[in-house]
């Protein structure tokens, strides 16, 4: 547990971030053929689904050490499906929208977890614990020194800065479709610089949930 650094976190969170991005879209251009990046900022290429994932797997790493791998396996897929409902369900309460849909798995729930997702996570958590944790490890050790220290406090101001656009674009984006009007000089900035074109080209997996629609199937915004 002494590993368990500020600094270490926020590495490892700006890793998954990327590397999330960029797995997915391989998987996608090795499953439908096309490259898809499934990212949640308005600057760069990060999700921070992904970067919650990689330090909860590192951490997980830690307090597993010595486990058999059913156990590793079980405690990933649980954790993993546990961020996974949590990400979803305050975008779905808090702005009424779905970022991913799995309704269409068996045995999902809410649509936002699913027993294949879960197995997926167990899968990518277990062999993390595996094969990467210590890799990381040596990796993390080399980030030392005044440089890494400074790139950090750049890094985490800017991410700071990027995420509060992106959740005030994307409620913005919310508010708007169900009608609500500009009403601060803030709301008709982001209605002037980031309107529903640029909003659902850079999430165009995002969609709406219209109360009293059949179970509640959620729909895009009209250009």
């Amino acid at each position: 547990m002494n590993n368990l650094l500020y600094k270490n976190v926020f590495w490892l969170f700006m890793l998954g971030n990327v590397l999330g991005v960029l797995v997915e879209g391989f998987w996608c251009l090795l499953w439908k053929g096309e490259w898809e990046t499934h990212t949640v900022a308005m600057w760069g290429p990060f999700n921070i689904v992904y970067g919650i994932g990689l330090p909860v797997f590192y951490i997980g790493s830690i307090l597993l050490d010595g486990a058999r791998w059913a156990r590793k396996f079980s405690v990933n897929a649980i954790i993993g499906s546990l961020v996974e409902y949590i990400c979803g369900l305050f975008i779905r309460i808090g702005i009424r929208m779905k970022a991913w849909d799995y309704s269409g798995h068996f045995m999902n729930i809410q649509g936002i977890i699913s027993l294949k997702m879960a197995f997926l996570w167990g899968l990518v958590g277990t062999g993390y614990n595996m094969f990467l944790h210590s890799p990381v490890e040596k990796l993390l050790s080399l980030i030392n020194g005044t440089f890494w220290d400074l790139a950090g406090l750049g890094l985490a101001i800017f991410m700071i800065l990027n995420l509060t656009l992106t959740a005030a674009c994307i409620i913005r984006w919310s508010n708007r479709h169900f009608g609500k009007s500009a009403s601060s000089q803030l709301s008709r900035w982001l209605d002037e610089k980031y309107p529903d074109s640029i909003m659902q080209e850079k999430f165009f997996y995002w969609s709406f949930i219209e109360e009293g629609s059949a179970d509640n199937v959620p729909v895009r915004s009209a250009e």
